[in-house]
């Protein structure tokens, strides 16, 4: 596994860990979804098979369709209940609602199936033509599904955000008559309308978009008096693809949490340094670039630089011709 593939797997697994856990869905779910409202208890919540694959049966056709999903929850409501999947994205999919649309119908397929089935183990008789066609009653029915669409990139979706967004210009007639899909979608980078009540989850998004919008007053501002969770930190460098800012706060560990304003200001210091760096090391490769157009010999130039500058410039002068 290349280092690009082991980072995005690091990823996927830290962010469904963090969304599997009970407080943090329900949290994630109230706030985007229900507007604030508590409508989610994370001890109403039961975790899921994320395999939602079934078969397509029809007369003269079959088909099995196998996919995964990132998250899925059964909310319990006495003996009913809904079920809640979360899809996790790092870059814009531009068909994602069909991809979305497809998780969902494959759910309510997987439910039809498991429905027909039991009928067929308690040889049920249907009282109808059309019940005996379906494979169920006409009193069966199903458990909604909702799903919500997570996206973490580092600049806003520009995709698709329902069904009809992906389609050709429609006329007004045929508009009327067309079933669209609408996406669900929550991105980090305007996640500031959202009231988010449980700490990590507050965390999570206030960090990664600040660290995004190169906003550290604002980091500084919150987390000068408050620690952050350490599981909570590491998630947050792995998507925003900064381990060196990890290291920094493990140096600040207290007991499972680490000074996040300290890491932060440590952080932007070593930014700084290299970006001076960086600046003073091209403008030697430019001075010495010139030097040499000038006719001045190597040695000459190895008095006054060394000779890793001197090998830079020339492979600048490489790189031009």
């Amino acid at each position: 596994m290349n280092n690009t593939n082991s980072t995005t797997h690091q990823k996927d697994v830290s962010l469904k860990t963090f969304w599997r856990d009970n407080e943090h869905f329900a949290d994630l779910f109230n706030a985007t979804v229900f507007n604030g409202k508590q409508v989610l208890k994370p001890n109403k919540l039961n975790e899921m098979d994320t395999d939602v694959s079934a078969t397509i049966h029809s007369k003269s056709y079959n088909e099995s369709i196998t996919r995964n999903r990132d998250v899925v929850k059964k909310m319990s409501d006495g003996v009913e209940f809904n079920i809640l999947g979360l899809e996790i994205q790092d870059k814009t999919h531009y068909a994602m609602p069909l991809r979305t649309m497809t998780y969902d119908a494959l759910g309510y397929i997987k439910e039809y199936n498991d429905i027909k089935k039991q009928h067929k183990l308690n040889k049920d008789s249907f009282s109808s033509p059309e019940e005996f066609l379906s494979g169920i009653d006409k009193s069966d029915r199903f458990h909604p599904i909702i799903t919500l669409v997570l996206y973490y990139g580092e600049s806003l979706w520009d995709g698709p955000t329902c069904l009809s967004d992906m389609m050709i210009s429609m006329p007004d007639n045929i508009k009327a008559y067309f079933s669209d899909y609408k996406l669900n979608l929550v991105q980090i980078l305007d996640s500031d309308k959202y009231t988010f009540y449980n700490e990590d989850v507050r965390d999570v998004f206030n960090i990664i978009r600040n660290i995004y919008n190169d906003d550290f007053d604002s980091i500084y501002r919150e987390y000068e008096s408050r620690n952050v969770d350490i599981d909570v930190m590491e998630l947050i460098c792995n998507i925003t693809s900064v381990p060196k800012l990890m290291d920094l706060c493990t140096d600040t560990e207290q007991g499972g949490t680490v000074n996040m304003c300290e890491a932060m200001k440590r952080f932007q210091a070593e930014c700084e340094s290299k970006g001076m760096k960086e600046g003073i090391d091209s403008e030697k490769v430019n001075s010495i670039i010139s030097m040499l157009e000038f006719g001045i010999t190597k040695e000459q130039i190895l008095t006054r630089y060394t000779k890793e500058d001197l090998e830079r410039a020339e492979a600048a002068i490489a790189d031009k011709n």
